[in-house]
């Protein structure tokens, strides 16, 4: 007879407990005299952390930075395109284009020291075209800028006449020739017209002879003019080089020398502050000796020595320049494209983009 066997039990031992403890907690204490220790960063590790930070931000700076001039850039084109259209509905209703400015100065040959006002340029015409009709419904246009009723609506800034690139939008005073009486106050503008390519001083009046030809070859007289001067009415039919390849606003920084929406205030001065002054000091000044007349607040030239952003010469206010990277500045042409032109630009073709009907072969565009 078998006998039934029953399962073998195995026993595990069991450790006597320490005093205090529970039976299961007696395998995972710690040994006794030992605490537990809270680590956190040492000096060194924290300085470590620091400095990783510090090279991530300079190399993430420059990018962001970048980044935000790119958009302020691409803003300033459109404020060009803008202005563009305004011109064109401008031409549609006058058929004709704004007069660089007006003024009782009738001679062509004359240069700007004999002006007498009122000196509206082509920025205040273009009001109605920007929704600025406000604006321009205060202005009167028979008397001078910045004077009598004209005092306050000439310091009122205009967004779309605005660069975000350039940080100085106040309103800035202008002194007479003797540097000793303000004239009128002005609200800024980062635009200007494009005279032609000789001294805007000399071809204030689209008659110029060469007076200002900066040592330079190239026509004279109309085919010598740009889109706008003093008194001017050009017609599409006028520009016969081509509205694509006729430079007609450009952009103009403050750092460079003032320019305003307003006017040419007569026998007002434009100081160039590159020559050495800081941005809107009052005179005197080197600035002041290397000024030009109000022409050159809504009017600049340019010509194979007077690229855009040109190192040198840094002198004449007159000229276009940004604060934009690339040593170059945004330009709209007659058929209302915009373009970005850089110091690196043949200096003949930016010479000959500059005229309305110089007759002269230029390749297409983009950027350059």
């Amino acid at each position: 007879m078998l006998r039934s066997i029953s399962p073998r039990r195995f026993i595990t031992p069991r450790l006597a407990p320490r005093s205090g403890l529970a039976p299961d907690s007696f395998l995972f204490s710690r040994p006794a005299g030992r605490r537990r220790v809270s680590r956190g960063f040492t000096l060194i590790e924290l300085l470590i952390v620091i400095a990783i930070m510090g090279l991530l931000m300079a190399l993430l700076l420059p990018a962001v930075q970048a980044a935000r001039e790119a958009a302020r850039r691409g803003q300033c084109a459109n404020n060009l395109k803008q202005i563009g259209v305004a011109l064109h509905n401008f031409y549609d209703v006058s058929r004709v284009f704004p007069p660089g400015y007006i003024d009782g100065n009738t001679d062509p040959a004359s240069t700007p020291d004999n002006d007498v006002g009122p000196s509206w340029g082509w920025g205040s015409y273009l009001l109605p075209y920007l929704e600025e009709q406000v604006i321009f419904s205060q202005i009167d246009f028979g008397t001078a800028v910045g004077v009598g009723k004209n005092t306050t609506v000439s310091q009122l800034p205009v967004l779309a006449y605005q660069c975000s690139s350039d940080p100085l939008q106040q309103a800035f005073a202008l002194y007479d020739p003797s540097l000793t009486k303000i004239l009128a106050t002005v609200a800024h503008s980062n635009y200007v017209g494009c005279n032609g390519w000789e001294e805007c001083f000399n071809n204030a009046g689209g008659g110029a002879t060469g007076g200002g030809a900066d040592g330079l070859t190239g026509g004279f007289g109309v085919s010598g003019d740009g889109m706008f001067y003093r008194n001017s009415r050009i017609t599409v039919r006028q520009v016969t080089d081509g509205l694509s390849k006729t430079i007609v606003v450009g952009e103009r920084s403050s750092n460079h020398s003032p320019s305003t929406w307003t006017g040419a205030v007569a026998r007002g001065q434009c100081p160039a502050w590159m020559a050495g002054q800081a941005p809107y000091s009052p005179p005197p000044g080197p600035a002041y000796d290397n000024a030009d007349f109000g022409e050159a607040l809504v009017l600049a030239h340019g010509n194979a020595t007077h690229v855009p952003c040109a190192d040198v010469p840094l002198f004449d206010p007159d000229t276009y320049y940004s604060m934009h990277n690339g040593k170059g500045a945004n330009f709209l042409l007659g058929d209302g494209s915009v373009v970005f032109l850089t110091q690196e630009i043949d200096p003949y073709t930016y010479q000959f983009l500059c005229t309305i009907a110089g007759g002269e072969i230029t390749n297409g565009l983009g950027d350059q």
